[in-house]
């Protein structure tokens, strides 16, 4: 009888055991896989933010070297700077696209939805420019170079900064029929995340910019 209570109680110890060591194991999987989960998050919020800074340098380096010269649109009017909530047009004497030769050039900034319908993303369109016309130097498409700067943007904006005796104030829109020249500086608003603090950018331009 002892002997066989002996070995009841070392199976119920062994099961017990296997019990506590299986448990430990789901513990610390458990904290292996939260511990990989936070770093692939961290990996991908450390490449967003590198290239938002990417993006924003770009586009605070032509705002800030737009010069004051002329766009000749098919369809309309000549203007120096036209923009609204979405999208910008002006001169600028630095180049981002690649293969885009040295001088002036055309840029347009956009704002477009994603092809799921869920979000946006910013989009560059540049071509090399000569003065008296909105066509591109010889040899050079006038069809605008195009490139996805940044996408999964929940929401984006533009604003412009009017300078006046009397004040100043930001505005959605830059209209070339009331508005002339170029505005004090472009402020741009982007939302990544709603659970996140909205990234504002400001870029200054300089007045009085020629070409050069």
């Amino acid at each position: 009888m002892t002997r066989r209570s002996d070995r009841g109680s070392t199976l119920i110890e062994l099961l017990i055991s296997l019990t506590i060591l299986g448990v430990i194991l789901l513990i610390i999987l458990g904290a292996f896989r939260i511990g990989v989960r936070a770093w692939e998050t961290g990996e991908r919020d450390v490449d967003m933010y590198q290239r938002q800074q990417m993006v924003f340098s770009i586009l605070k380096r032509q705002l800030s070297s737009a010069c004051n010269q002329s766009i000749t649109p098919e369809d309309g009017d000549p203007f120096v700077f036209r923009g609204d909530a979405e999208s910008v047009d002006f001169i600028s004497t630095v180049a981002v696209v690649p293969g885009n030769e040295t001088g002036n050039v055309q840029v347009g900034y956009r704002v477009r939805s994603d092809d799921e319908g869920d979000g946006y993303y910013i989009e560059i369109m540049e071509k090399n420019w000569q003065p008296g016309s909105g066509a591109g130097k010889k040899g050079v498409p006038d069809a605008p170079a195009a490139y996805q700067l940044l996408s999964g943007i929940q929401t984006v904006s533009f604003e412009y900064l009017k300078i006046t005796p009397d004040a100043s104030e930001w505005q959605a829109g830059w209209n070339p029929e009331k508005d002339t020249g170029l505005p004090a500086a472009v402020r741009c608003t982007v939302q990544m995340d709603d659970k996140k603090a909205p990234v504002i950018v400001v870029a200054r331009l300089l007045p009085g910019m020629d070409s050069r």
